[in-house]
C-alpha cells in the first residue's frame, strides 16, 4: 500500500515540477530569439523591424535553435522529481 502511495505522491510531484519548468519558460520567452511580441513593439515605435545586432534587422519572429527540445527537458526535469520523490520516500531498512 505505501508503494502505491509513494508513486502517486511521486507522480504527482513531478507533473507539477515539469508544468513549473514549462510555465517558466513559456514566461520568459525560451523558445524564442526574436519574439513577436518585440517585434511588434519596435514596428509600434515606428522601426521596420527590431534590430538584433549593428545592420541587421528582423521582420519576422526567429524560433530559438533549442526551441524544439524544451519539451524532453520538461519531462527530464518531471522524470527526474518523481524519481527523487519515490526514492526519497522509501522506509529505510534497520540496521
Amino acid at each position: 500500500m505505501s508503494t502505491v502511495r509513494n508513486l502517486v505522491i511521486a507522480a504527482i510531484v513531478g507533473v507539477a515540477v515539469g508544468a513549473g519548468k514549462m510555465a517558466y519558460d513559456k514566461w520568459s520567452g525560451a523558445e524564442w530569439e526574436v519574439s513577436p511580441q518585440e517585434i511588434a513593439q519596435a514596428q509600434a515605435e515606428g522601426k521596420a523591424g527590431l534590430e538584433t545586432r549593428p545592420g541587421t534587422v528582423a521582420y519576422l519572429p526567429i524560433r530559438s535553435e533549442t526551441a524544439d527540445l524544451l519539451p524532453v527537458a520538461w519531462a527530464l526535469y518531471g522524470l527526474g522529481a518523481a524519481a527523487f520523490t519515490f526514492f526519497s520516500l522509501r522506509k529505510k531498512k534497520a540496521a
